[in-house]
């Protein structure tokens, strides 16, 4: 297994690429790519930058794909920023309990109830 640091991800996009600390077998140190489908088979809901993990890469269609995704450090730095951003944009839509008049759907139309 290679150990790297997250240079990004975006879990909006469900990608993301890794700066490898060391080269793979065939001496290649490029960044390699990160995707959730591999975050879902390790249960990591996102990773932020900054981030240690280890993987083992593969080749598909020319290029490093990370997969058996393991978090070793969460940079708690990246996370609290992320949190305080996460925080500001919930709270320019209001409260999420749906308020507002409630709508139904209703013979292939939207009907108000």
């Amino acid at each position: 297994m290679r150990q790297g640091k997250m240079k990004w991800y975006n879990g909006k996009k469900c990608f993301g690429f890794v700066a490898p600390d060391t080269p793979n077998e065939a001496g290649n140190q490029d960044d390699v790519f990160v995707h959730a489908s591999a975050l879902h088979s390790a249960d990591l809901r996102f990773l932020n930058e900054g981030d240690i993990i280890t993987f083992d890469d593969e080749e598909r269609n020319g290029k490093l794909s990370a997969i058996n995704v393991k978090l070793v450090s969460r940079d708690e730095e990246s996370a609290r920023r992320f949190q305080e951003r996460r925080s500001e944009r919930r709270s320019q839509y209001g409260p999420r309990d749906g308020g507002g008049e409630k709508r139904g759907f209703l013979g292939g139309i939207f009907k108000k109830k």
